[in-house]
């Protein structure tokens, strides 16, 4: 069994539009290049976006050919590119947010043809010889809640705060494991949950957020807060906020980019996104896997720290790029840059 390793990750650089390819894997490389498959289980996003973008500049760096694909959330077609990517010649994958069901068997046979595997903030067994990187969801969650619960009683709430929870439970295990610290703050009586508004996690979520949202600020006066599993739902909620016209009510939530690092210098009403920077998580993932190609010895789980990004620490122009000078555990990670990992840059410089 592999020791886990706890490790700090942090910003690197802002990034840039990559584009995912469709559902259908192509393998056109020239023949003898390296190649490295990253498949991720959500839909397109800014998140997303810098995630494969750290994916692919370290791939690049270290001379393989990245390609970028992604389910828009959907697990039968997440399955049907875990599959197509198994009748390639990629020699690395890194898989993001396969489910339990499919995620153990698929990586298993990926690994039983030789290529080396990472997978991030996946859910089911754990397959021998490959590395699983998760963000640490109860840190995210609880420092989202307590600078929701904070900000409210400065606006005059009183614990239990009342809030509302936007939330998809079942569809990836993150969301779970968070709905499971809402759950534990609400037993302590920090925070009442008045309604769970359970959006689709692909398709038209903007308008169930937004009229869900509407809605129950209209029939529930004493909501105090909004706290939302994945900053991806929260164009939905910042517009029902605005257009009900209640400038009381906080917003946290979870996952940062640089939509994100806007939003919070521009909405005063959205106090505090709780982060780990999916730029340096893809860095991190994809040396990662080069080591396990490598035969180096790999941790079978790695877990990113979480830190808080509060509406204060930001102004008006700042991106991601600009966090580490205003934001503790942001900035470039060494995390794993290894000898063998600097060898290879070296190498293609």
């Amino acid at each position: 069994m592999k020791k886990i390793l706890k490790a700090t990750a942090g910003l690197m650089a802002a990034a840039v539009a990559v584009t995912a390819a469709p559902v259908n894997l192509t393998a056109n490389a020239e023949e003898g290049t390296k190649k490295i498959a990253v498949i991720r289980n959500m839909a397109s996003s800014d998140h997303t976006t810098q995630f494969f973008k750290g994916c692919t500049e370290e791939g690049e760096a270290l001379g393989y050919e990245v390609d970028t694909y992604m389910s828009d959330g959907d697990d039968v077609k997440m399955q049907t590119l875990m599959e197509q990517a198994l009748q390639q010649d990629y020699d690395i994958w890194v898989v993001s947010h396969a489910n339990e069901g499919y995620q153990y068997d698929l990586v298993s046979q990926a690994v039983e043809k030789g290529i080396s595997v990472v997978g991030f903030d996946c859910g089911g067994d754990y397959v021998d010889g490959v590395t699983y990187t998760t963000q640490s969801d109860e840190a995210l969650t609880q420092i989202s809640l307590d600078a929701l619960i904070e900000k409210a009683e400065e606006n005059g709430a009183e614990q239990p705060v009342k809030i509302l929870e936007v939330n998809t439970l079942g569809a990836l295990v993150p969301f779970d494991t968070r709905h499971s610290v809402v759950e534990q703050y609400e037993e302590e009586g920090k925070i009442e949950v008045v309604q769970m508004i359970s959006p689709s996690t692909s398709g038209d979520y903007y308008s169930e957020v937004y009229t869900g949202v509407s809605t129950a600020i209209a029939n529930n006066s004493d909501i105090a807060g909004i706290w939302t599993a994945s900053t991806t739902f929260l164009d939905g909620i910042l517009d029902a906020l605005k257009d009900s016209g209640n400038t009381e009510i906080v917003c946290t939530g979870i996952d940062i980019s640089d939509t994100e690092v806007a939003r919070l210098a521009e909405e005063e009403q959205y106090y505090c996104c709780a982060a780990v920077d999916p730029y340096v998580i893809g860095v991190v993932d994809v040396r990662l896997a080069v080591l396990e190609s490598l035969g180096v010895e790999t941790p079978q789980t790695v877990q990113f720290d979480a830190v808080g990004v509060y509406n204060t620490n930001v102004s008006e122009g700042d991106t991601m790029a600009t966090l580490a000078e205003t934001t503790e555990g942001f900035g470039s990670s060494d995390l794993y840059d290894t000898e063998e990992i600097q060898a290879l840059r070296a190498e293609n410089e």
